[in-house]
């Protein structure tokens, strides 16, 4: 099974998730609960889904 992947911009961290919209509200809430200064919003993390997330299969 394939999983979608994305590491934060600001700290590293890999966040993943089955699909894209999935994978927002995993970027979308780590963003608000690490980074709440950061001044990310939503669609910023989207269009950072769209420019960077990658596929990844089970490992």
């Amino acid at each position: 099974m394939t999983k979608r992947v994305i590491e934060c911009n600001i700290c590293g961290e890999p966040l993943s998730a089955a699909t894209d919209d999935e994978l927002l509200g995993q970027v979308v809430q780590h963003i608000e609960s690490e980074h709440p200064d950061s001044g990310v919003d939503e669609e910023q993390a989207r269009e950072m889904i769209t420019r960077e997330a990658y596929d990844a299969g089970d490992a």
